[in-house]
């Protein structure tokens, strides 16, 4: 089974702290994580093709299927941790104008909101193993 791969702007605080509490959240070990601008997802560029110079904030890719971002990206997610997080997918009803307009509101305005870090933090110990 492929994992899901969530690409994120690793001196965002507010993307760091999401990304710290999916580590504790994804208990089937189904999701890993790398830096937008890693290795990883310079790799995911070549195969996919896709244009990661339009993404600033989150990108999920299945490694099945063309690469997601916004609020598509945020709904792959809570299918792969699976659950009660599922319940946020009933969110899929309303107009992705909608959804993606909320998402860049606040990606547009994370830093202001939440800071940006100097350097991209190492993950905690128990959690290297999901980090690319």
């Amino acid at each position: 089974m492929k994992q899901l791969i969530v690409y994120y702007d690793g001196y965002c605080v507010f993307c760091n702290f999401w990304v710290r509490k999916l580590c504790q959240w994804d208990r089937k070990e189904g999701i890993r994580f790398a830096a937008l601008d890693s290795p990883s997802a310079v790799q995911m560029v070549k195969v996919t093709g896709f244009d990661i110079s339009t993404v600033d904030s989150l990108i999920c890719w299945n490694q099945k299927s063309a690469p997601e971002t916004a609020s598509a990206a945020v709904f792959m997610i809570c299918r792969k941790l699976g659950g009660i997080f599922r319940l946020v997918t009933l969110f899929e009803v309303l107009p992705y104008t909608i959804l993606n307009w909320i998402y860049k509101v606040i990606a547009s305005n994370r830093y202001q909101w939440f800071g940006k870090l100097g350097t991209c933090p190492l993950p905690e110990t128990e959690y290297r193993h999901k980090f690319l």
